[in-house]
């Protein structure tokens, strides 16, 4: 599922706030995740993923070119996966019922491992890596 594909993207400035935990970096980052996941040109419903927005980490800095290096956690709903594959609602509801049961998550976390470069134009150049 998941490629080697190397993202990029360049979006709006940020606030205040950290980099890592921008609202458009992260924004981008999920934009960019889903496309090493799907492709390009497939579009998946925005809740197979969901970006967990608290766990958005300032890894480094790189002081000479203002590069940060940060991390968030992307959850896959299994459940949602299975929907946008054309699993029937009778084998999702019975995926719901019989995963407790046997211990199966329906849930899975990714790391995800991006960098966010302020460019001159206050915008930041974001790459999401592999």
């Amino acid at each position: 599922m998941a490629s080697s594909v190397f993202a990029t993207l360049v979006l709006s400035g940020c606030g205040g706030q950290s980099v890592c935990a921008d609202g458009e970096v992260l924004k981008t980052v999920k934009k960019l995740f889903d496309q090493q996941q799907f492709g390009q040109f497939i579009q998946a419903s925005p809740t197979i993923f969901v970006v967990q927005e608290e766990s958005a980490t300032l890894a480094s800095v790189d002081k000479e070119g203002g590069k940060s290096l940060c991390s968030v956690l992307v959850q896959l709903d299994i459940l949602e996966m299975s929907r946008f594959t054309g699993t029937s609602d009778a084998d999702l509801a019975k995926m719901k019922q019989e995963a407790p049961k046997r211990g199966l998550p329906l849930t899975k976390d990714y790391l995800v491992n991006y960098t966010v470069q302020p460019m001159a134009s206050g915008q930041n150049f974001v790459t999401v890596l592999p």
